[in-house]
């Protein structure tokens, strides 16, 4: 996990890497390559997309351990998806339980969800994120969760809008609020990472409505 600051909000198993060389592509894209500074944030747990990431020369390693993100309930929820030899710590409030909801009607699920989180809890709709295996187009419960919300894949615009997004086109962002559906569909290649991934997202509370009996 990470520092307060950093952009990726990396884990444990992420290493953070410098360099003050300028002498490869990365180095070029600073305003002073011989003085500035470059850090790279890893997690091999986030390997959602088939790609190799190679680190140039002159690098160092840092391990990050800890979660300055996430509660101590989300962490805790998490790490049941986490794979590596790096003991974690996370410094976070207590916060709630996940919310685990299963049955046949996911879509009701979530405009109830989403009605309990505005008018009950008084959660702003933009501090609401719905992540799925699908984008917002090819979702088979987003036309099903029938209300007065929108769903929009435009971040934070105002009004009854709630933001939409693939679990894999919201890697690297955050909410206050994450409502998890659609996981049946995942990759299961991939379905432990990026249950990880969008579990991660949620810096407060976390609600997840999977299809079942």
């Amino acid at each position: 996990m990470s520092s307060a600051g950093s952009t990726a909000r990396s884990w444990s198993t992420r290493r953070r890497t410098s360099s003050r060389t300028g002498s490869n592509a990365l180095g070029s894209t600073l305003r002073d390559p011989e003085q500035g500074s470059i850090w790279l944030f890893l997690d091999d747990n986030q390997r959602i997309y088939d790609a190799d990431l190679r680190i140039p020369p002159g690098f160092m390693h840092y391990d990050l351990t800890v979660n300055c993100r996430n509660t101590q309930a989300i962490h805790e929820a998490v790490m049941a998806f986490y794979e590596g030899d790096i003991e974690l710590d996370v410094k976070g409030p207590p916060g709630r339980e996940v919310v685990r909801w299963s049955g046949a009607d996911v879509g009701a699920a979530l405009a109830g969800t989403l009605e309990f989180l505005v008018d009950r809890e008084e959660v702003l709709p933009q501090d609401i994120v719905v992540l799925s295996s699908h984008a917002l187009e090819r979702s088979g419960v987003a036309p099903d969760a029938t209300g007065r919300f929108t769903f929009t894949r435009d971040r934070g615009k105002l009004g009854a809008n709630v933001h939409f997004s693939s679990i894999r086109a919201f890697k690297g962002l955050e909410s206050p609020v994450v409502v998890l559906v659609e996981t049946e569909d995942l990759d299961p290649e991939t379905r432990d990472r990026q249950m990880y991934v969008a579990i991660s997202r949620a810096r407060n509370h976390c609600v997840i409505l999977e299809r079942g009996s």
